[in-house]
């Protein structure tokens, strides 16, 4: 879900697009009798998108502000039916069960030690969401080859200005 929407693409820029998404993850197609989502609901969907990406971030040292305001809509109550969970409370939808189902997932990661290995990456064109799987916790970006390059690039471009010009 945190890495929907890079580029010009977003999987969660309209209804078809976030149900071919969902299908696309060989989700639960059965949905039996659903309303359609309304572009609220896909608001609600994108602001929980941001704050996934927001946590990630500061797992990677970024200081950023997460704002869940985004989430009021959404209301969630525990199920113990079998493993707890999160469910969506208000009329069913693709949208809600998803919001739900993330939201479950995201407090389970919190729970765990390997938490802080979830990270964005910290490219600002990037932000791609990523499970740091170095040994000392220390990656910052998705790819070196690509992300990473380029930042170690432009640092060095800008250190490089700083000594022609105070030499």
């Amino acid at each position: 879900m945190a890495n929907t929407g890079h580029g010009e693409h977003d999987e969660l820029a309209d209804p078809p697009a976030m149900r071919a998404w969902w299908a696309g993850l060989d989700a639960p197609t059965d949905l039996g009798p659903v309303r359609l989502d309304t572009p609220e609901d896909l608001a609600t969907l994108r602001a929980l998108r941001a704050v996934v990406r927001g946590l990630a971030l500061r797992n990677n040292g970024i200081d950023i502000r997460v704002d869940p305001a985004g989430l009021d809509r959404l209301t969630l109550r525990p199920d113990l039916r079998g493993s707890p969970s999160l469910r969506a409370v208000g009329p069913d939808g693709l949208v809600r069960d998803v919001c739900a189902a993330t939201v479950t997932a995201l407090l389970r990661a919190t729970a765990r030690p390997g938490w802080p290995r979830l990270k964005a990456c910290r490219g600002a064109d990037c932000r791609w969401v990523f499970i740091d799987s170095s040994r000392n916790t220390s990656r910052r970006w998705c790819d070196m080859a690509a992300c990473g390059n380029r930042a170690k690039s432009a640092s060095f471009r800008i250190r490089h200005r700083v000594s022609e010009a105070a030499g």
